[in-house]
């Protein structure tokens, strides 16, 4: 099969789009498929085959300074014709997306869409004012934008049913399947990864040894509420001999370096910044618990990627990730954010409970595979090929 997946942000850029787009053709290659990802151009990307780029323009915007915007979508219409696809798999509501719709619309190719962003916790990328004082007449605009796609697709595709209700919300109605995005699992476990590795970068980073370390991996920024995590530390590190690392980059960084500094923590806490999608597995290793206070989630990748390096988890409850997270089994739940301190130290605390949280956590998100995730794309791409032959 041929299969074009359409999307505005792909690699180099770290997120957990670019993630499961990465998986997903990767895993479809794997049992014999053809896949082109069409995305935008952008700085410091790497030239590789099957990756088609669509010039596009950067946003003068600060929080959204890595996506570009791809003008005039028809005029690339007879470019991506000539790949011949049988399906296309469409991961945006925006200009590549675009690119899709009148594939669609002019060849009549079958196509799948998949919801991947809660755009209520996003507004304020565009505009702090407009996300105040417009959020209404912006909102009917997305919906309308995502209505446009769902009514084009075949199949349209939610990772949890958090997202499915959120779409039935908006009176959008159209053929659903839930997908949970997958993940190559390997990448995580900590005996593909040797002691020295792992001794290496703690020391490179300024953990000691002996120091618990509580572990955030995600894009810095407002929705992801890592100041709840900040000062949850903040409140119990007198208490414990710990660093909290902070792994990632984003328009959120110098405001959360100004409150640690505040804080007076500046010692405790550390942030890489950007580091490289291969060595994120490494990174995991350094962590004794992972933290996350965000509820913009629409699955929560860094929370299975977290489990299958086997590290307990202290996240904030959200109904996405109730089959994700089995309480006090693979994980804590806070559902207040004073309650987190308290869990956060418990965890390091209580060596019985931390224990049975590690021992749990990577038998517990095997359904999330690469290979089940390419093979319930697949379906999904069958069963939109048969939808459109039956019209």
């Amino acid at each position: 099969m041929r299969i074009g997946i359409f999307t505005d942000a792909y690699l180099p850029l770290i997120s957990g789009v670019t993630t499961s787009i990465y998986m997903l053709a990767e895993g479809l290659r794997k049992e014999g498929h053809e896949v082109y990802i069409i995305t935008t151009s952008g700085k410091n990307v790497v030239e590789e085959p099957y990756v088609i780029r669509l010039k596009g323009m950067p946003i003068p915007k600060k929080g959204l300074k890595t996506f570009r915007i791809v003008p005039f979508t028809k005029g690339h219409i007879k470019k991506i014709a000539a790949l011949n696809l049988d399906v296309m798999h469409v991961h945006t509501e925006f200009s590549i997306g675009s690119v899709a719709v009148h594939m669609r619309d002019k060849y009549g190719i079958p196509m799948v869409f998949t919801v991947h962003t809660m755009y209520e916790e996003y507004l304020h990328y565009v505009s702090k004012f407009l996300a105040r004082f417009l959020r209404r007449p912006l909102m009917h605009y997305l919906k309308k934008l995502m209505k446009r796609f769902i009514l084009r697709a075949d199949v349209t595709i939610t990772p949890t049913q958090k997202v499915l209700d959120l779409m039935k919300s908006y009176d959008i109605h159209g053929h659903y399947e839930i997908i949970p995005t997958g993940i190559k699992l390997d990448k995580f476990v900590g005996e593909n990864y040797t002691q020295e590795q792992v001794s290496t970068l703690k020391q490179s980073l300024g953990i000691q040894p002996d120091e618990f370390v509580y572990l955030f991996l995600g894009r810095v920024s407002k929705e992801k509420s890592i100041p709840v995590l900040i000062n949850a530390f903040a409140e119990i590190h007198k208490d414990v001999k710990a660093k909290f690392l902070i792994i990632g980059d984003g328009p959120a960084m110098n405001e959360l370096k100004d409150l640690v500094e505040t804080l007076g923590i500046k010692d405790k806490v550390i942030f890489t910044g950007f580091i490289n999608w291969n060595q994120v597995g490494l990174y995991y290793q350094l962590g004794d618990a992972f933290l996350n206070a965000s509820v913009t989630e629409t699955q929560g990748l860094t929370y299975i990627e977290a489990l299958a390096a086997s590290l307990p988890v202290i996240v904030k409850y959200d109904s996405c990730l109730l089959d994700v997270i089995q309480e006090f089994d693979n994980g804590l739940f806070f559902r207040q954010n004073n309650e987190l301190p308290y869990l956060m130290k418990r965890i390091y605390e209580d060596p019985e409970l931390r224990n049975k949280l590690t021992k749990n956590a990577y038998k517990s998100i095997e359904k999330y595979s690469q290979e089940c995730y390419s093979s319930n794309a697949l379906k999904a791409y069958q069963k939109a090929i048969e939808i459109k032959k039956a019209e």
